[in-house]
């Protein structure tokens, strides 16, 4: 079945129930396709039904609704706590066989959203660690509890929050988009996998306000605590944002069998970022980066399990000194780097910060060439309370078991190739 949608003669200022009949029709008769022809068409937001073909011809273009009241709410998860949050833009909720294609645009029309969020964050949410119903944001594009799902080619710009969420799910295949978000958009995420197996990100273009690809798997409290596994980022190029591929800080249901290569970082702030902290739980082990390129960001790699500055002395979150080992201790280890060129590297040559009881165990990094900017301002390389400040300076190592460095290069340092050091045990390094 095909359900061809093109803009009306008599001009409608708002598509979605043509739209949504078009999608549950399509539904209700085993599938097919819905094809968007060329135009502009207002939104309110999309459900998604199974065994459907969202086509995007060139030209169409979903601007979604800035109307707080437009939205009802529905139970997800953001930064691993489950809640009531606005519905998102376009949601596929216990789908599957769900492709969305084409060469259209999906416009989160998010300045407003942007606007009310950072007035709350200096107003009613400054002293809440959760986030109310009423100040939270749509996601453009998400999928929980869904499984065999295709987003390609299409172009997502001006998300409300992140960009695309797929949470719980199976079987996602994410090629060949463009994400667009403003730099100062906060929390616009480009794509955070959540508590998701066999994911393969490929050949995308993503520039946010936050991180560009962040892999999740729910905080401590998140009743259910899948683990994120099986997944493949390659042959993308992220321009911008607080990471290009970041893990956690919400890992507590553990993130394994990651492989990620072929990748071009611009002007994020940090490349390769795992970040936890005690009370978190869970892992992050066997994950393969290779062949990776990136200019101008603070550190290329950053592992940090002292993220943040949530807790506090008097709960030994932040204590420098051993913790008992318990289902709150992070671990993270069988990390193996190689072939990775940073130019214009600004803080450290590497970070690597693990927990004295919980060291970050056997990661290798090999044929790795780094060089600083010849700026003379310092920047903290990571979010940890202590964390100094540097400029052009070298390896950052405190609390690894066998860590292995083979053939590094720091050029125009204005440190030691070690700028610190501190309980590195079987440490090795060769040319």
């Amino acid at each position: 079945m095909i359900q061809l949608i093109e803009p009306d003669d008599k001009n409608l200022k708002d598509y979605t129930d043509l739209i949504q009949r078009a999608i549950d029709e399509v539904g209700n008769n085993g599938g097919g396709t819905v094809h968007v022809r060329s135009g502009n068409y207002r939104l309110r937001y999309l459900d998604l039904r199974s065994n459907l073909h969202l086509e995007l011809e060139a030209g169409a273009h979903l601007l979604f609704s800035n109307t707080f009241s437009d939205f009802p709410a529905v139970t997800s998860r953001f930064e691993g706590t489950v809640a009531k949050m606005r519905h998102p833009d376009i949601f596929g909720d216990h789908v599957e066989n769900v492709s969305i294609t084409g060469e259209g645009v999906i416009d989160g029309c998010g300045q407003k959203w942007w606007e009310m969020f950072v007035a709350a964050k200096k107003g009613p949410l400054k002293s809440l660690n959760y986030i109310p119903f009423e100040y939270s944001r749509p996601f453009l594009l998400a999928f929980d509890y869904s499984k065999h799902i295709v987003i390609q080619g299409v172009t997502l710009v001006n998300s409300p929050s992140w960009t695309v969420h797929p949470l719980e799910s199976q079987d996602i295949l994410i090629q060949n988009i463009r994400i667009e978000n403003p730099l100062d958009s906060p929390n616009t995420d480009g794509i955070d996998p959540e508590s998701c197996s066999d994911v393969k990100i490929i050949g995308n273009s993503i520039s946010d306000g936050d991180d560009c690809i962040a892999i999740k798997s729910g905080i401590e409290s998140t009743p259910e605590k899948s683990v994120s596994k099986n997944i493949i980022i390659t042959n993308n190029i992220m321009k911008h944002g607080h990471g290009g591929v970041v893990f956690g800080s919400e890992m507590s249901g553990g993130i394994e069998n990651v492989i990620i290569s072929n990748n071009i970082f611009y002007h994020t702030d940090r490349g390769i970022r795992m970040k936890t902290r005690r009370g978190r739980g869970g892992y992050i082990k066997d994950v393969v980066i290779s062949n990776i390129t990136m200019t101008d960001v603070l550190s290329p790699i950053t592992i940090n399990e002292f993220y943040g500055m949530s807790g506090s002395v008097n709960d030994n979150y932040l204590s420098k000194f051993p913790q008992p080992i318990n289902t709150g201790t992070p671990k993270i280890s069988n990390i193996k780097l190689s072939n990775i060129i940073a130019t214009n590297v600004r803080s450290v040559a590497a970070f690597l910060y693990g927990l004295p009881e919980s060291p970050i165990q056997n990661v290798s990094i090999s044929d790795y060439s780094v060089s600083m900017s010849g700026s003379s301002e310092k920047e903290k390389p990571e979010m940890i309370t202590e964390s100094q400040a540097y400029a052009d300076s070298g390896f950052w190592l405190e609390n690894t078991l066998k860590l292995n460095l083979i053939n590094t290069h720091v050029e125009n340092m204005k440190t030691n190739k070690f700028v610190h050091q501190e309980n590195n045990i079987n440490f090795k390094e060769k040319s």
